[in-house]
């Protein structure tokens, strides 16, 4: 009996942080503001209609000539109020102290774009500008602040997975995770191997080229599922298989593996030595969207982390986001 007392003492014990010595290294961020805001929803004790409906802002492919960089993209969009999906990689300098690097995939991460403070209950406090814009830019070490985000470390063995959202009222709706890297400056398309179990979800906005493929099909189920249609667009779903060979491909699983539920992918993939990179997912209709991703280390316990594909929908018009893990 006092064994078991000393068990539940110590399970009841808060989790403690020392300062921001504890965030640091390179971490992938998430941004993303869910499709239900395009409803333009009325804020709960108010009677008020409230502003018109949010026009969904699609993300534009990388390497295109209007591709934002991926940090101005992210911060942009969180201080706005649309709806929008964003990832991308930041440096955390463990003294309170964010940087990231003015050309995507590039490994020197030089330019100051945030501070960020952690307290000992392991909850922190972040200021985000952006200096690749006029509106947001660095004189010297100060930052112009565009958005402040409240968060938490989340996982129990160090500070590898962060949940935050925006504070004040006028960009809120939106959801933040930073999650530490897979590697710092040593993937390749290598990294990617093995079967993986892909989810997701997001939104076709009505009058975009959605990159829906003729539905004849192979016999086996699409991995992309659309819902309904509406004024405003087409929502759907992903749930699907592929096989990674490790040189830029993914592969669909062989004839030789039965599944009455089989929805299988295949396209191709880049990664970049800084462990983002792009990717094409093709399912059995025809159906094909671009991706843009991060490898991430998800730990699920203290003691073991697995490696994550997650990644952004990055056609224009398609807003959404999911992960691929190793199975």
């Amino acid at each position: 009996m006092l064994l078991g007392a000393i068990f539940f003492v110590s399970n009841l014990q808060a989790r403690t942080c020392t300062g921001n010595g504890d965030v640091i290294g390179s971490y992938g961020f998430f941004g993303s503001r869910a499709g239900f805001f395009l409803l333009g929803a009325t804020p709960p004790g108010t009677t008020a209609s409230g502003s018109a409906p949010l026009v969904p802002v699609g993300v534009t492919p990388p390497g295109t000539t209007a591709a934002l960089n991926p940090w101005s993209n992210f911060v942009n969009s969180l201080a706005g109020k649309s709806v929008f999906s964003a990832n991308g990689r930041v440096f955390a300098d463990g003294a309170g102290n964010l940087y990231t690097s003015s050309t995507p995939t590039a490994l020197i991460v030089n330019t100051l774009v945030g501070n960020y403070t952690v307290n000992t209950d392991c909850t922190l406090s972040m200021s985000l500008g952006n200096p690749f814009s006029a509106t947001g830019g660095t004189i010297g070490t100060t930052l112009t602040t565009l958005v402040t985000l409240e968060g938490i470390i989340t996982d129990g063995g160090g500070a590898g997975h962060i949940e935050a959202v925006v504070t004040g009222p006028d960009a809120a709706g939106a959801q933040v995770s930073f999650v530490r890297t897979s590697q710092f400056n040593a993937c390749n398309n290598a990294t990617i191997t093995g079967q993986h179990g892909v989810v997701g979800s997001g939104f076709v906005v009505a009058g975009t080229n959605t990159g829906t493929g003729t539905g004849a099909g192979t016999g086996v189920a699409s991995a992309f599922t659309p819902g309904a249609a509406g004024a405003l667009g087409t929502p759907f779903t992903l749930v699907g298989r592929f096989f990674s060979d490790g040189l830029g491909n993914f592969i669909a699983d062989p004839p030789s593996v039965i599944s009455p539920i089989k929805r299988t992918l295949t396209g191709t993939y880049a990664v970049n030595v800084d462990c983002t990179g792009t990717g094409r997912f093709v399912d059995s209709s025809g159906t094909a969207r671009n991706v843009s991703f991060v490898l991430v280390n998800d730990a699920t316990q203290i003691q073991n982390s697995e490696q994550t594909i997650r990644f952004v929908f990055t056609d224009p018009g398609v807003i959404g986001d999911g992960s691929a893990s190793q199975q």
